[in-house]
């Protein structure tokens, strides 16, 4: 295992990402700083970086350095943007960190950095076709994906700081500035003549500022999951947000629920690139990432320039090895389980694709484990909830730990449980008949040697007929099933026999 620090010198803000990376390629965060620097602001006549702000950002740098040297040998990669990109004294900049830290920063181009918001992104989100846009302090990056692959890819000179300041923005907006910005946008978005190939494609937004919209979002409807990594809005939403907060003076937006106060002063700004774009591009949803530049340059490091094929795979896979799950059941469980949903399509009735959620539920049901054996269904619900788990939309992720939870308790009351709200009728019907088919697999697995190869169902008038295969007695396989008979005849109104 190694520790590497990532660290992302902004406009606006400086992070650092620690990381743990083990063996083949899984990782866990293991701390995360912030200081919010604005190197972008007040720069000189000349274009320099203010020398007060280089300073902060020093002291930001000697603390992260700190934080990372705390766990031993550590592997810090710094890179900084558009701020240090563009300044005059660039130069003085980074030999004045390199004198007192003896830290060397990676001086990204717009390209970029755009490329690694691009990697951050489509490893961590299942989709193949969208618009990435990362408004950052000093310069917003679009970047068009088409199967997967990074088709073209801009680096803007504009961001939440330089918008803020051009047009007055940081205490109030009045709607002749809102007309001057929104013209001013609209001809930036014109010259990038590919933004025409892009319409009606989902927007994916990287940053504070869209975390921040996902947030009043959240707030505003009691949304019950804290989570912003792909958190989904209609465009309509976002422009009713924006609209109820666009004329608020600073003091009004410190009081929004949701939003930074850190941001508030330039959220208007960075906001208005955002619903500029919606608007150029007809975009029908705005998707959020928790993942972006700093992600992108740990799968860098991690798997150089490969794409994750299967990003559910890859993450549930990463979970496995993180809590050191017995991978070869989890495995197992999830191919029999796979088998049995297939053969019973004609007797659960189950509309749609619930692969995923099922694969989810299956391969992590011994997650709660981990932590104690006793009561593990309900630590299992919580930690699926918790989890950062890739390639699942927010319902998917609750409709697994529902599946995994009725897996263990058939008696559960899903109308009195915290997300209950996000479930409709359909939902109840599918998480029900899901938690069956797991809890069947499971008993087939109960000894984890792989005793039962195979499972072949028949359906009959009377009842269901299960053959197995094994490789040796399957005795304690079928009281582990047949303890369960009563409950499927009760859902599914046949009897469970065997072969």
């Amino acid at each position: 295992m190694k520790n590497i620090g990532v660290i992302d010198i902004g406009s606006n803000s400086m992070r650092l990402m620690l990381v743990e990376i083990g063996k083949k390629n899984y990782f866990r965060i293991l701390d995360e700083a912030k200081e919010t620097v604005r190197l972008g602001m007040d720069m000189t006549i000349d274009g320099g970086l203010d020398p007060i702000r280089m300073e902060k950002a020093l002291s930001a740098l000697t603390s992260f350095q700190s934080l990372c040297e705390g766990l031993g040998r550590c592997n810090i990669f710094p890179v900084a943007t558009e701020a240090v990109r563009r300044a005059s004294n660039q130069k003085e900049f980074l030999d004045m960190v390199k004198a007192t830290l003896n830290m060397e920063i990676r001086v990204l181009s717009g390209a970029e950095e755009a490329y690694y918001d691009y990697f951050g992104v489509i490893n961590s989100l299942d989709f193949a076709n969208g618009l990435i846009m990362d408004i950052g302090g000093s310069s917003t990056e679009l970047i068009w994906v088409k199967n997967k692959s990074k088709k073209e890819a801009i680096s803007l000179p504009f961001g939440a700081l330089t918008i803020s300041n051009q047009f007055n923005l940081t205490e109030k907006m009045n709607s002749d500035t809102e007309k001057e910005l929104n013209k001013y946008l609209a001809s930036q978005f014109k010259k990038v003549t590919w933004l025409e190939g892009v319409k009606d494609l989902p927007l994916i937004g990287v940053g504070g500022t869209v975390r921040n919209i996902g947030r009043i979002s959240r707030k505003t409807v009691n949304y019950p999951i804290d989570r912003s990594h792909n958190y989904q809005m209609e465009s309509s939403e976002v422009f009713d947000i924006y609209d109820s907060i666009k004329y608020k003076n600073a003091e009004q937006r410190r009081k929004i629920k949701g939003l930074s106060k850190e941001r508030s002063d330039m959220f208007i700004g960075a906001f208005s690139v955002a619903t500029a774009l919606l608007t150029f591009c007809n975009n029908r949803q705005l998707i959020v990432s928790g993942s972006g530049l700093r992600e992108g340059l740990i799968y860098e490091i991690m798997r150089g320039e490969q794409v994750i094929k299967d990003v559910l795979d890859s993450s549930l896979n990463n979970v496995i090895k993180t809590l050191k799950i017995d991978k070869t059941h989890a495995y197992h469980v999830w191919e029999l389980a796979e088998s049995l949903y297939t053969q019973l399509k004609p007797l659960h009735k189950i509309n749609g694709n619930s692969y995923k959620i099922l694969k989810t539920a299956a391969m992590l049901n011994d997650c709660g484990k981990t932590i104690n054996f006793y009561n593990y269904h309900k630590h299992n619900f919580y930690m699926l909830t918790n989890f950062p788990i890739n390639g699942l939309s927010h319902k998917e992720l609750i409709l697994a730990a529902y599946t995994m939870m009725l897996s263990v308790k058939e008696n559960f009351d899903i109308d009195n449980s915290p997300y209950v709200t996000l479930l409709n009728e359909e939902d109840k019907y599918v998480i029900q008949r899901l938690g069956i088919v797991l809890r069947l697999a499971e008993c087939f697995d109960r000894k984890r040697n792989g005793n039962i190869t195979k499972v072949v169902c028949k359906l009959k008038s009377d009842g269901l007929f299960l053959h197995l295969f094994s490789k040796g007695s399957t005795e304690g396989e079928r009281k582990e099933v047949e303890s369960r008979g009563a409950y499927f005849t009760k859902v599914f109104g046949k009897t469970l026999q065997f072969e």
